[in-house]
């Protein structure tokens, strides 16, 4: 029996949503006009919160844009992705903060690259909390992101995969999803339009 799969896209270029999803997807997959939903996984509002596909059956969904680049990641289970373009050292230690918990902060101290550790935590973090739906309403600071298997207090433990293997130079990105699920990454560089 061949284990559950997540599939993720990193896409080089500008597009968001909808026209992201309707550029990675196949087309004998999507209805033409098909509308990207959302539900709150903390009230249930449908007019912010995790995108979802609008057919019955369709995969988890999970999207994320940074500076030239955009990530999408589908899953039968819990999925979170979280794309970042590193930046200069200016408001890391405010971002680091926001992201560490107390213990990590002391176990950053006299990393040399301090600053790629926070940004490593902070996408993994993040998927993390898009995986179970719930965004930046909990904090990041209070819980670890360091290591494969993250648990947010309160919810069920995600595996977390880094994907510096495929991300470009100066992006860091990472996928939550449910233990024992297989990641597949592809990455598309070149002009990227949506299928019509």
């Amino acid at each position: 029996m061949r284990a559950p799969r997540c599939d993720v896209w990193l896409v080089r270029g500008s597009l968001r949503g909808r026209r992201l999803l309707d550029a990675v997807l196949a087309p004998s997959v999507v209805a033409p006009g098909w509308e990207l939903g959302r539900r709150c996984g903390v009230c249930g509002g449908t007019d912010h919160g995790r995108p979802v596909l609008p057919w019955p059956g369709a995969p988890s969904v999970s999207l994320s844009y940074t500076d030239g680049w955009g990530a999408v990641a589908l899953a039968g289970g819990p999925v979170g992705v979280d794309v970042e373009r590193r930046f200069g050292r200016s408001g890391l230690e405010a971002l680091a903060e926001w992201v560490w918990t107390p213990a990590e902060r002391v176990r950053a101290r006299g990393v040399p690259d301090w600053s790629g550790r926070l940004y490593r935590d902070w996408t993994r973090k993040e998927a993390v909390l898009k995986a179970h739906g719930v965004g930046l309403s909990v904090p990041m600071s209070t819980f670890e992101g360091g290591r494969r298997l993250v648990r947010v207090p309160g919810f069920r433990p995600l595996a977390v995969f880094g994907l510096g293997r495929w991300s470009p130079p100066g992006v860091v990105a990472a996928v939550a999803v449910a233990p024992g699920v297989e990641v597949r990454v592809r990455v598309v560089s070149g002009p990227v339009t949506p299928r019509r």
